[in-house]
């Protein structure tokens, strides 16, 4: 694949599927500062795209929820630069 044919940004549902989770939940995790701030776009609709790593920040996010991390606790371990986005991705 050549650079112009990757991907460029992931779709809110990629987010939620690496979360495992709603909509309206990634929406909030990136208002609270637990995932990257998303760009809203108009093309035919409302969309919403987020950086490359926010399904990687996304699942790492709710794993340290399931584990009993709290919100605090995360913002905390992403401000230490706990979570890293996997190499192979940019953005």
């Amino acid at each position: 694949m050549s650079d112009a044919d990757e991907p460029r940004w992931a779709s809110t549902e990629q987010v939620m599927e690496a979360a495992k989770t709603s909509k309206a939940t990634v929406f909030r995790w990136a208002k609270i500062g637990v995932l990257p701030q998303f760009e809203t776009i108009y093309t035919r609709g409302r969309y919403a795209r987020w950086p490359l790593h926010a399904p990687a920040q996304a699942a790492w996010v709710a794993g340290r929820l399931t584990a009993g991390w709290t919100f605090g606790e995360i913002a905390a371990a992403l401000a230490r630069g706990d979570f890293a986005p996997p190499s192979s991705q940019k953005g």
